[in-house]
C-alpha cells in the first residue's frame, strides 16, 4: 500500500492568444455599420427597424464565435463569422427594400393590387 496520489496527464489544448479580437471587433463594429447604413438613404431614416434588424441579425451570426473553442485553428473561422456578421448588418437595409419591391411587383403583376 502506497501515499502517492497519482494525477493523470492534463491534455488541455492551448489557448490562441487574442482569440477574442475578432469576436470584439465585429460585436463593436456591427452596430456602427448597422446605424451608418441604415441612416443613408432617406426613406430609411425613420425606420429603425432596419438598424435593429441588421444588428440582430449581426450579432446571430457573430455570437457563435464567441463559444468557439479557443483552438488556434478555430481563429480564422472567428474571423470570417466577425466579417459576415458586418456584412449581414450592411446589407440589411438593401435586401429587405429588395425583398418588398419582389413583392408588389409580384402583387402587382398577378392583379392583386388595385391601381
Amino acid at each position: 500500500m502506497s501515499n502517492d496520489i497519482r494525477v493523470a496527464p492534463t491534455t488541455s489544448v492551448q489557448s490562441a492568444p487574442r482569440w477574442w479580437a475578432a469576436p470584439l471587433l465585429g460585436t463593436l463594429l456591427a452596430p456602427l455599420v448597422a446605424a451608418a447604413v441604415s441612416g443613408t438613404d432617406n426613406t430609411f431614416a425613420d425606420r429603425t427597424f432596419l438598424m435593429a434588424g441588421g444588428v440582430v441579425l449581426a450579432y446571430a451570426v457573430i455570437l457563435p464565435s464567441w463559444f468557439l473553442s479557443r483552438a488556434p485553428a478555430l481563429g480564422r473561422r472567428r474571423i470570417h463569422l466577425a466579417a459576415v456578421g458586418c456584412a449581414l448588418a450592411a446589407m440589411f437595409p438593401a435586401m429587405i427594400s429588395t425583398l418588398g419591391w419582389m413583392v408588389f411587383l409580384v402583387a402587382l403583376f398577378t392583379g392583386h393590387v388595385d391601381g
